[in-house]
């Protein structure tokens, strides 16, 4: 299991039709509160169980209805006749998760996949112990895995670390940090630790107002710090960030940047201003999602989302450990491989600390659109 990186979608391929790039869709058309709630149900009927834990909120439905069919369709690529998918669906106000995560751990769940809130990994993490399965919850790096839990998605500190990589790598490593006021004070240390890890300096960090009201006096404020850096990190996709990109372009503070990095927080329509222009902003690849499109479009009637995508390697990474190494090979040890995997969102790895690490395409804004100046490479 330590070897090369484990390509998931390998197999998801060989002998199938329809196997051609594609864009991922935007998933369901209807809005998430038009979307139907799901209910509990099996979908296949091999000897190893992985559990699925999905919401029922409103606001939610669209995600948990993408992500089921995704792993859906998973099963029928990959599963061999081995897997098998216990979905149960509930409000994340319910308090069911711990419930359910103690229910599946009793009756032999190999794998765990869920649940969808911060709140309710937190209450797996304060109201569960182990022994039980591991668990691949449905939420971004911004929240602290807990023993044997890890995230599925990325956040903007994966995406400001790809962007850092390239900075550091063109010999521009002392970086300065303008970030919302009261971004989450973990993920900034996050951050700073990554900084250093790829070889670069945090010079310091420079807070900015949600409310966009006197950014200028902000940035004022953390004049040295800017004067003692070569790039910068902008955080946040609020309604100010517009703003402070149009301010920090101008070239009144920080004359000596020569790189900006955004993240994948800011909003496509950034991408059209003129001060964005040459912003770096590392994205995940979407370009292995080629393999499912065509039999998700043919199953289910609709490109598959990024959502999708995450429910589809969820059970890939399942899938490809049992046929690998049987029933018993869905291990801590396996999961945390170094080399990691890569399927239909990219190249990934879960680490020991409890988090995700998502390889990301670093691409430069230019004429309003973005051009890869780094694709998200082989490995880590």
């Amino acid at each position: 299991m330590r070897g090369a990186v484990r390509s998931l979608m390998l197999m998801a391929c060989l002998g199938l039709a329809g196997c051609q790039a594609s864009n991922l869709g935007d998933g369901l058309s209807a809005s998430g509160s038009s979307v139907p709630a799901l209910g509990n149900s099996t979908y296949g009927s091999g000897p190893v169980t992985v559990t699925v834990l999905l919401p029922t909120d409103a606001a939610l439905r669209k995600q948990a209805a993408d992500i089921a069919d995704g792993a859906r369709l998973a099963l029928d690529d990959l599963g061999a006749g081995q897997l098998r998918i216990e979905f149960h669906a509930s409000a994340s106000s319910s308090g069911s998760a711990v419930r359910q995560v103690q229910a599946a751990a009793a009756t032999g769940t190999k794998l765990i996949v869920g649940p969808a809130t911060n709140s309710e990994v937190s209450d797996i993490i304060a109201q569960t112990s182990l022994p039980r399965p591991p668990i691949l919850a449905l939420v971004a790096n911004n929240s602290a895995g807990g023993t044997h839990i890890w995230p599925l998605y990325g956040d903007a500190i994966d995406s400001a670390l790809e962007g850092v990589g390239v900075a550091v790598a063109a010999r521009q490593k002392n970086i300065v940090v303008v970030h919302e006021a009261g971004f989450p004070a973990e993920n900034l240390l996050r951050l700073r630790e990554g900084i250093r890890l790829k070889g670069g300096t945090t010079i310091g960090f420079v807070p900015y107002p949600k409310s966009g009201v006197n950014l200028r006096g902000a940035f004022a404020k953390g004049a040295a710090v800017f004067a003692k850096a070569n790039t910068i990190v902008l955080l946040g996709g609020g309604e100010a960030i517009g703003q402070v990109i149009d301010i920090l372009a101008a070239g009144d503070f920080g004359q000596s940047i020569a790189t900006a990095i955004a993240t994948s927080l800011i909003p496509e329509e950034i991408y059209k201003r003129p001060s964005a222009q040459g912003l770096m902003v590392a994205i995940p690849s979407t370009s292995s999602v080629g393999v499912i499109s065509e039999r998700f479009k043919t199953k289910f009637g609709r490109s598959p989302s990024y959502d999708a995508a995450i429910g589809y390697d969820a059970i890939a990474i399942a899938a490809g450990l049992v046929r690998s190494g049987g029933a018993d090979a869905i291990t801590v040890a396996n999961l945390t491989s170094s080399q990691g995997f890569r399927a239909a969102t990219g190249l990934f790895r879960f680490r020991p600390d409890g988090r995700i690490q998502r390889r990301m395409v670093v691409h430069r804004i230019e004429n309003g659109s973005l051009k890869v100046i780094q694709e998200e490479g082989d490995g880590f």
